[in-house]
């Protein structure tokens, strides 16, 4: 039976060398603050941090985890390639390879709902301030521009959720397949036990009373008896060889329960992950479902700022006209007056 421990070991650590090499900006992320702005010549503040390159590395990690899970699978599977150990190895190395996974998205999103609350209280809140009107941008324009910058980064995450509830789900099913196959082996090996006989000693008749053998009209006492009498008809070392075997059984089951409880540990840790990963998907969801309702409302009020806009430059225009009109008109009258006199 060949152990495939060591290969998903040797997928994980490609996996950890890959993440060492990549720069880390967790302090940048976790103190976010206007410096993380610059200002261009279009008065529009662009971001200089590492969000979309740090989300373009998880997604990248997530498609080499979904690999290993889908290159192991066949013979997770296979009860005869990979031993209960290694599967169980495999699980806590798969499970907290999730988690950490699941701890980036967590701190990803984290981030942005601070940039957002941010942007919302110290540029939308203050876009129609006297700078932006000497620069001449219309302040509809500019919570667009933010609105959609967010809507898009709200698309990564949610992407990156999908991603995380979809490998979370593979793995789940994965580990249920188990435990029914478990369960399945269980039950055949159970009734098999029942149907040996001990080879050692021959039993006589009596001895295979039981139970459910006695009539029903049969009193306790009356089983008791019929224990009492069968248990005479045995030997000393019969007796111990039942229970030897007895025994033996019972630490087999024993241990086989130890396995399903880890097993269904396993899985009630795996769907409590899903399930968070779910809810966050659901507000990440709304989120992106209210932008789409408010993207139309926006647009028309685009339209009727950039009417106004149009209009007042018309009247600037005019406005400018006439005051070079009239200077040229008073120049002209200065001239005669110091002409005539």
């Amino acid at each position: 039976m060949s152990s495939l421990t060591e290969l998903f070991k040797q997928y994980v650590n490609i996996i950890e060398e890959s993440q060492q090499n990549i720069t880390s900006v967790k302090k940048s992320q976790e103190e976010v603050s206007k410096d993380d702005y610059i200002v261009d010549k279009s008065s529009f503040k662009h971001l200089k941090d590492s969000f979309l390159t740090e989300c373009s590395d998880l997604m990248k990690y997530l498609r080499e985890l979904r690999k290993v899970l889908a290159t192991l699978e066949p013979q997770y599977n296979a009860d005869s390639k990979m031993s209960e150990m290694d599967k169980d190895d495999f699980d806590t190395e798969f499970r907290l390879q999730l988690q950490q996974y699941v701890s980036k998205f967590k701190h990803l999103q984290k981030y942005e709902n601070e940039r957002q609350q941010l942007i919302e209280t110290q540029i939308i809140a203050n876009k129609n301030s006297f700078l932006n009107f000497l620069n001449g941008t219309n302040p509809e324009t500019i919570e667009l521009h933010y609105k959609s910058v967010n809507e898009f980064r709200l698309g990564v995450l949610r992407s990156l959720s999908i991603w995380l509830n979809k490998i979370s789900n593979q793995f789940t099913n994965l580990q249920q397949e188990r435990i029914a196959f478990q369960r399945k082996f269980e039950a055949l090996d159970l009734n098999s036990d029942f149907n040996i006989t001990p080879p050692s000693f021959e039993v006589e008749p009596p001895v295979l009373l039981s139970v459910s053998q006695s009539q029903p009209q049969e009193s306790v006492q009356d089983e008791i008896k019929h224990y009492n009498e069968a248990m005479s008809k045995l030997s000393q070392e019969q007796i111990q060889l039942l229970e030897t075997e007895h025994e033996e059984l019972l630490n087999m089951k024993n241990d086989q329960l130890k396995k399903v409880e880890n097993i269904n540990k396993t899985i009630m840790e795996v769907v409590s992950l899903q399930n968070e990963l779910a809810s966050h998907l659901s507000v990440q969801s709304q989120n992106i479902n209210n932008m789409m309702d408010n993207q139309d409302d926006i647009e028309v009020n685009i339209k009727q700022g950039n009417k106004q806009l149009t209009k007042a430059q018309k009247k600037a225009g005019k406005a400018a006209k006439l005051t070079t009109y009239s200077a040229i008109f008073i120049g002209i009258l200065l001239l005669l007056l110091d002409y005539i006199s």
